[in-house]
């Protein structure tokens, strides 16, 4: 497994990162249906066993559950392993103080008395940006925590965090070939920052599997995006019309280019992420072992196949336009 440095880091992580969403020991939520502790630890021992030392949590994923399942999975690992994981939940605004709590309680549930990455979940869980980066210095003064970075920021969002002063190291932001919003302003931000750009929903829930071929095939959990109408589901927050047609015209128009270069659609499009500039690693959810295994199989693509896989999904990028919200008409990245 390729290992890539993180921006301002010392950190030289694996391309594919296994995302801990689903670590919910049995405790079913919207996105992800109820998953086995012992399958999540099976899981990152095929992790290890294929080269993937990165791992990705999140406060939020289930209250520190998700944490504390990962927290076991690697004991007597740690030192092997390169864990990430966020601050910040609800519609919380979190204080210098509440960062050091909240650092304190995922510290705990890792089982670890560090984190390699600790990251702000979204900006608008700062009561003051200042503030947060200086008890995010304070931390790594301490060795509570290695580097530390963002998650979902925009440009403006990202320019305010630097100027207060913070080391940014990467910035984890939805990004796949169904959803490519980010290209317009996100992207170039962080490159010209020199922040390292870690992808989360590379393949799309799933869509870019190429298993589902309608939207009614795709579980209601997952149709919260902007790709599905509003009416689609009752969990959906953006009250839009949705782009299914187009979302699925690309998605045939992918499969088909994949099978003419016999290429599974899902290593296509982890691949083509891998090669745009800035990104260090796509984190990817799984409910198997396989699964995480059949992730990691990437592919070298021609230029002219990447081309092809742009050129497929450039009309869906100017229907969705800048808005790098997956799930918000009003952008929350500003």
């Amino acid at each position: 497994m390729e290992r890539r440095q993180l921006s301002n880091t010392d950190l030289q992580v694996s391309s594919v990162c296994l995302g801990t969403w689903q670590f919910n020991a049995g405790k079913a939520d919207e996105t992800w249906p109820a998953q086995d502790e012992q399958v999540s630890r099976d899981i990152v021992n095929k992790a290890f066993e294929l080269g993937v030392n990165f791992f990705d949590s999140a406060e939020a994923y289930g209250r520190h559950g998700s944490e504390r399942v990962l927290g076991k999975a690697l004991e007597g690992r740690r030192r092997d392993a390169i864990i990430a994981t966020k601050f910040g939940g609800g519609h919380k605004r979190y204080t210098a103080v509440e960062v050091e709590n909240s650092l304190q309680e995922s510290l705990q549930a890792l089982q670890t008395d560090y984190v390699d990455l600790y990251q702000v979940h979204w900006a608008v869980m700062m009561a003051d940006v200042a503030d947060v980066v200086g008890e995010l210095k304070r931390q790594q003064a301490k060795g509570r925590i290695r580097h530390y970075g963002v998650c979902n920021f925009g440009g403006k969002q990202l320019a305010e965090f630097c100027e207060a002063g913070g080391t940014c190291a990467t910035n984890q932001i939805p990004y796949n070939l169904l959803w490519r919003a980010v290209e317009y302003e996100v992207l170039p931000a962080c490159v010209e920052r020199n922040v390292s750009v870690l992808s989360y929903s590379p393949l799309q829930q799933g869509l870019l599997t190429g298993r589902f071929h309608t939207p009614a095939d795709v579980p209601e959990g997952r149709r919260r995006t902007r790709h599905f109408s509003c009416q689609s589901t009752s969990l959906s927050k953006h009250g839009q019309g949705g782009e299914e047609a187009a979302t699925f015209q690309a998605i045939s128009s992918l499969r088909d280019a994949c099978a003419k270069e016999d290429i599974p659609m899902s290593s296509a499009a982890l691949s083509w992420i891998l090669g745009r500039q800035g990104l260090a690693s796509v984190i990817v959810g799984c409910r198997t072992p396989q699964q995480l295994e059949d992730n990691c199989k990437l592919a070298k693509l021609s230029q002219e196949f990447d081309k092809k896989l742009t050129d497929a999904t450039e009309e869906l990028k100017e229907k969705f336009g800048p808005n790098p919200d997956m799930w918000a008409k009003v952008s929350r990245y500003n």
